[in-house]
């Protein structure tokens, strides 16, 4: 490299001087694309050294090693002064006839830095989470440059997030985002009521651009099919069924409870309990009832309401005729119920009446 340098004349102490200087900016200048240079922490402060190294050794074009370059080949126009006038020239000047390879940005990075900021995710995309389950509001973003992501609940304008930073008080809230990535995420910890309604996701641009999210909060609770009360002849197969609705996500475990013991595993009571993998449905079957079966059966998933059905096993009786009566006894309870609240209001439009004369009648006296 040292060699390739032209000297003028004798070897003289400017001529040294000369090499000493060109030794040191290839120390300093070259070195840095190998990562063994001395200012290899700097990025485009030594502009000006890599630029003096390209301009004080000779230089030669390599076509074959910039692969960056896409630019097509454009004709270009050359003063005639014979003809005093511009010549079209069909020989293509292309971007590798310029070629500068130090460390100089690409057209593929300008054009990403010039792109304009835009979401990658529609404008109030609805997203539900049950109580008690992480929520996850996306924001997604396209050439967001060196602006930085804000998320605030649009409700009270509370700042939650600054970037990776939660401003909130409340732990729960927090914003994820993977290097090189374009996905800003608030995450909400055991989701509870009152964090349902509007999020904001905001990006610091001039002026700054938004993108809202709603959130919706549900509440999944268990439901048994069939009516509440059951009625069985002993000796007959009792099939209940839970299902979970209204959830987000697959529950941890559904019990069933019979009265207050847990019978999932009282195969020896002769009652099996099948769930499926995704606990989100489960039944429970007795193939040969008897009367110690009759009670209240409850379905308890987790994060969940759970939900009941009283069964009355009969031994010799009639369940349709019992149900009837039942329900004739409740009818005539009501309608007794209803005769004593109007006797009461009678009795009470009498006090009221009456009160009401003798306070006339102390008037005049």
């Amino acid at each position: 490299m040292i060699n390739a340098i032209y000297l003028l004349g004798k070897p003289i102490i400017s001529n040294r001087l000369f090499k000493a200087c060109v030794t040191l900016v290839y120390f300093l200048q070259v070195c840095p694309l190998s990562n063994t240079g001395i200012v290899s922490p700097l990025d485009k402060s030594d502009m000006i050294l890599r630029t003096a190294f390209f301009l004080l050794s000779p230089h030669t074009p390599d076509k074959s090693s910039d692969k960056r370059s896409t630019s097509p080949a454009k004709s270009f126009e050359m003063y005639d002064y014979s003809k005093d006038r511009y010549n079209n020239h069909q020989s293509p000047v292309t971007a590798e006839s310029h070629y500068f390879h130090l460390n100089s940005d690409s057209e593929e990075l300008l054009k990403y830095f010039e792109t304009p900021m835009e979401f990658g995710t529609k404008n109030f995309t609805l997203v539900t989470a049950q109580i008690g389950s992480t929520a996850h509001i996306p924001c997604q973003i396209h050439h967001i440059g060196e602006c930085v992501v804000s998320w605030i609940r649009r409700k009270d304008y509370h700042l939650l997030t600054v970037g990776l930073t939660t401003y909130s008080s409340d732990d729960r809230y927090s914003a994820t985002h993977l290097q090189n990535s374009e996905d800003w995420t608030l995450q909400i910890k055991f989701v509870q009521d009152r964090d349902a309604g509007l999020y904001e996701c905001q990006v610091s641009t001039h002026p700054p651009t938004s993108l809202f999210m709603e959130l919706k909060v549900v509440e999944p609770k268990a439901e048994i099919v069939g009516p509440r009360v059951k009625y069985l002849t002993p000796d007959s197969t009792l099939k209940l069924v839970c299902r979970i609705v209204q959830a987000t996500e697959a529950a941890a475990f559904i019990f069933w409870y019979h009265n207050n013991r847990m019978i999932n595993y009282d195969l020896h009571r002769g009652i099996n309990v099948s769930t499926e993998a995704d606990f989100l449905f489960s039944e429970l079957t007795i193939n040969q009832a008897s009367t110690e079966h009759s009670g209240n059966y409850t379905c308890v998933p987790s994060y969940s309401h759970p939900a009941s059905v009283v069964v009355h096993i009969f031994n010799g009786d009639n369940p349709a005729a019992m149900y009837h009566e039942d329900r004739n006894s409740s009818e005539a309870f009501h309608k007794i119920c209803k005769w004593f609240l109007y006797f009461e209001v009678i009795i009470l439009y009498v006090l009221l009446r009456t009160n009401a004369r003798a306070s006339v009648s102390q008037m005049f006296l």
